[in-house]
Order: C-alpha cells, then sequence, then structure tokens
C-alpha cells in the first residue's frame, strides 16, 4: 500500500516537474521580447511594477492576448525593464502605400471635391507602391522628391511645373500626417524636405480695352441665347470661380433676380450673397422661366458630372469672337478683382466678393500688383489731402439738389436702408 502510495507522489511530483518546465519555456524571456517580428506586429501592453514584499517587483505584460508576469529584485530594474519594453514594441501596423493609399481616399471622400480625390492619387501613384510607410527614412523622401523635380512630362516632354511638384509634397505630407494617426508610420519623413523653385501664381490677364471687347460680345450673344456666354458675364461682373456659375440652380437667383446665392464652394470663404448686375438681371430672370427650382441655370443640364474644360472652350470661343487674346476663366476673376481694385473698391470689398477670407489670397492670384498699388497710393494721397470716404461722401451730397436729394431718399427707403446719414450729412 505504502509503495503504491510513494509511487503515485513520484509519479505527480514528475508530472508537475514536467509541466512546471514547460511553463518556463512558454514564458517570455527579454531576449524573445526584444526580437524584431518580420510578421504582422501586434500591440504590448505593460502594467506595474507592483510591488511583492520588500525585495520584489512585478511587471504584468499582455502580449497577443496572452499574460504574463517579469519579476526583478529592485523597482528601479522594472522601471527600466518597461520603458525599453514600450519603447522597443511602439511598433506600427506594416502598411504599404498601395495597402494603405484606397483607405486613405476613402475617408477623404465625404470631405474633400472628387477632383481633389483624383490629385491626391496621382500625386501618390508617383511613389513606390510597395514601399512600407513606417519604413521611409528623411533621406529616401528627399529622394523621391527630388526624382520629382527632375521628373519629365509625358504631355510637354519637359520637367515637370514646379507647381506640381510642389503639390506633390503637400500630398506626401498630408498623406503620412494620416498614416500616423492610423499607426502604420512613427514620424513623417517629408516635414524637413525643402521645396525647390518658386510656383507662377496668378492667371493672364486681358488689358481694359480688352476686356471691353470681350464683355460687348458677350453680351450680344448671350441676348442672342448664348447661354454660356451669360455665364461668362458673371464670372467677370461678379468674380466667380468657373465652378460657381456651372452649379447654380434656379433656386439661387433670388429677389427677382437682385441676388446670387453661393451656398458653398472651393472653401469655407466661398458662402456668400452677390448682387446681380442690372444689365445682366433681366437676362437671368429669361434663363430661368418655367424652370424647376434644382434645374441648373448656365451649365447643360445633359452633362451628369461637371467637367472643369467646359468654360475654358466656352470662353476661349468668346475671347477668338472678340479677337483678343485667349485666356481661361480664372484669369476673368483676377480682371474683376484689377478693375474693382482700380475702380476704388477696398481690398477686403474685393477680397469677400471673391469668397477669399483675407486680401492676402487676393493680392498673391488674382489682383495685378500695380492696381494693388494704385489703390494704395490713391488712400495714400487722400489721407494727406485730408480727404475720407465720409468727407468725399458729405462733398457729393452737398453738389445735388433738393430734388435730387428727395429722389435718393425715396430710393434707399424703397430699398429698406435708411436715409437719415445722408439727411445729416446735408450742408443746410
Amino acid at each position: 500500500m505504502n509503495r503504491k502510495i510513494d509511487s503515485i507522489v513520484k509519479q505527480a511530483k514528475q508530472s508537475r516537474k514536467q509541466r512546471a518546465q514547460r511553463n518556463l519555456s512558454a514564458a517570455p524571456t527579454l531576449q524573445s521580447l526584444y526580437q524584431k517580428s518580420k510578421q504582422k506586429e501586434e500591440s504590448l501592453r505593460v502594467w506595474g511594477p507592483y510591488a511583492e514584499g520588500d525585495s520584489r517587483f512585478r511587471l504584468k505584460i499582455a502580449e497577443n492576448g496572452v499574460e504574463r508576469s517579469l519579476k526583478f529584485q529592485t523597482q528601479e530594474e522594472a522601471e527600466s525593464v518597461k520603458e525599453e519594453l514600450l519603447q522597443k514594441y511602439a511598433k506600427t501596423t506594416r502598411k504599404t502605400v498601395a495597402e494603405a493609399l484606397p483607405e486613405w481616399l476613402e475617408e477623404l471622400a465625404p470631405c474633400v471635391k472628387p477632383s481633389t480625390i483624383g490629385n491626391n492619387q496621382k500625386m501618390v501613384a508617383q511613389l513606390p507602391q510597395n514601399l512600407v510607410m513606417g519604413q521611409l527614412t528623411e533621406e529616401q523622401a528627399s529622394k523621391l522628391y527630388q526624382q520629382q523635380v527632375e521628373r519629365i512630362s509625358a504631355h510637354t516632354g519637359r520637367r515637370i511645373a514646379t507647381a506640381t511638384q510642389h503639390l506633390f509634397l503637400w500630398v506626401a505630407r498630408h498623406f503620412w500626417v494620416w498614416a500616423i494617426g492610423k499607426g502604420y508610420a512613427k514620424m513623417n519623413p517629408w516635414l524637413k524636405v525643402r521645396r525647390v523653385g518658386k510656383a507662377n501664381v496668378g492667371k493672364s490677364q486681358l488689358r481694359i480695352d480688352e476686356t471691353r471687347k470681350l464683355e460687348a460680345v458677350a453680351m450680344q450673344r448671350a441676348q442672342n441665347g448664348d447661354v454660356p456666354a451669360l455665364g461668362v458675364l458673371l464670372m467677370l461682373y461678379l468674380g466667380l470661380r468657373q465652378g460657381e456659375v456651372a452649379a447654380r440652380v434656379v433656386r439661387d437667383i433670388d429677389d427677382d433676380g437682385r441676388v446670387l446665392w453661393i451656398p458653398a464652394g472651393k472653401t469655407r470663404n466661398a458662402k456668400r450673397r452677390l448682387k446681380i448686375p442690372e444689365q445682366v438681371r433681366p437676362l437671368v430672370l429669361k434663363r430661368i422661366q418655367g424652370k424647376k427650382p434644382d434645374e441648373l441655370i448656365f451649365y447643360p443640364p445633359n452633362h451628369k458630372t461637371y467637367h472643369c474644360g467646359y468654360f475654358v472652350a466656352q470662353l476661349a470661343r468668346l475671347c477668338r469672337l472678340a479677337d483678343v487674346p485667349v485666356v481661361c476663366p480664372h484669369g476673368l476673376r483676377g480682371m474683376h478683382a484689377t478693375l474693382a481694385l482700380e475702380g476704388g473698391a477696398t481690398s477686403d470689398a474685393v477680397a469677400k466678393a471673391l469668397g477669399h477670407g483675407s486680401f492676402e489670397m487676393t493680392k498673391t492670384h488674382y489682383a495685378s500688383a500695380s492696381s494693388v498699388a494704385n489703390n494704395e497710393s490713391c488712400r495714400v494721397a487722400a489721407a494727406l489731402a485730408g480727404q475720407s470716404p465720409r468727407s468725399e461722401l458729405d462733398r457729393l451730397l452737398n453738389q445735388l439738389g433738393q430734388n435730387e436729394l428727395e429722389s435718393l431718399l425715396l430710393k434707399l427707403q424703397s430699398s429698406g436702408r435708411s436715409g437719415s446719414d445722408f439727411e445729416e450729412n446735408r450742408a443746410i
């Protein structure tokens, strides 16, 4: 009987020893934890150290859903190992450019225009598609950008435009910013890459007499039912973007054809309300007559998607009919800014009319440098002469007769504005 008990105890001890050995071999060692995995990296979490008596400190480690413990003789040793583990295993998910791009574009889709999605996709297509995002270094990023600077365009046979390679760098930076947020990269290697060259700003503009010729031809064509010509006139009169003209529907025409609403646009500041010039108001009212509120006004309704080349081609046609140099719609927008400044409009008013947040954008890309300088010099001269908009208004009102003042007051009252300011400025 005793022999049987001794045999059972011996067998249990051997089994316990074997299990202990298996558990010891299964427990993670520092070497195994520090070694880099060539497969997909998993997250690592570390808790502690927890004091167990006066001379033992324990770290709790969770890796791949399995929890283990490591014990140390001092708290300092436990803290040091914890910091090393977290640094070593603060790894990123292995994602190539080709794998991450569709995910990025999908997240961008609700926030940006399809054209922006297309541009981003074209720029990222210039990167090696098998490139692991978390492994790109600053030196490699600099070399990739230099390749873009020297890249030859398949369409022109020359180096790509400076603005294009600047766009490539901008897209790459934002792509990696997104990747860092997703855990696909730890740092942005594009931040220290410096742009090469200076991009051209602004578009070619017509001269003032040439603009008058274009306006005359466009007006004549619009009166004869040429719808794109009417859209071109609005670009010139109101400084609209071609996309803002193409997107207008019947309900955007308000107050019996006096007001044009721009509910949204390229930027946050594009939302605005503009006054339609009286010379085109009858043409606009005629155009919307009998149409449904959501019908397009200036763009062919049979076109399923907006094409940016539509008004480019229409404006080129009108320029050739007017016998003036061919310009793009952005050139008309710039001409609007130039003429507005030459006419005495404030820089702030011009910027708001164009849908800009500040005049700096207007000054850099739209208004000619000479018109900005002329506008500023006129204001300086007026200030030195002791003139102000208020004093100039006083002078003009004093030149009006009694009947003219009363007529002006009635017009102001009929439009909902008060004439008290004008009355108090009238010289007695």
